[in-house]
């Protein structure tokens, strides 16, 4: 009897222990990653968006089950525009998709503007916005500032 009483007590407690609150740790990584993200959201440099890539998939990696998949729309869509300016050689704080250097060819110049459609895509943006919204709303902290 004493035996099942200890472990009535244990269980618990080691459980308790072993557990932890998954809004609680993505609402520490927003915090933890609020200021660059601030800085790449203020910058008008279009290559420091990248910079964020690694913060996106930190969060992605903390976010509870009902924003993964949106963190996931907005993260996939820039890595593959970074891969498609990597691919052409194309330095992304540069580019311009009105005058691509000469050296770009049409195969890569095609690549990167439809990776750029993604990005801007209406379900890239919306889910932006839903990540934003869920970081204000369970976090009560905005995403930068």
């Amino acid at each position: 009897m004493r035996r099942t009483h200890l472990l009535a007590l244990l269980v618990p407690a080691a459980l308790a222990g072993c557990s932890s609150d998954p809004a609680e740790d993505y609402c520490q990584a927003v915090e933890e990653h609020q200021e660059a993200l601030t800085e790449v959201a203020a910058s008008e440099d279009t290559g420091v968006l990248f910079d964020a890539l690694d913060a996106y998939d930190e969060l992605r990696a903390e976010a509870p089950r009902d924003i993964a998949d949106d963190w996931a729309a907005v993260i996939e869509p820039l890595r593959q525009l970074e891969d498609a300016l990597a691919d052409a050689g194309v330095d992304p704080s540069t580019y311009s998709a009105e005058e691509p250097p000469a050296d770009v060819s049409e195969e890569d110049r095609e690549a990167i503007e439809a990776a750029a459609r993604e990005v801007g895509s209406e379900r890239t943006v919306t889910a932006m916005g839903a990540v934003e919204q869920h970081a204000l709303d369970v976090c009560g902290t905005p995403l930068s500032r």
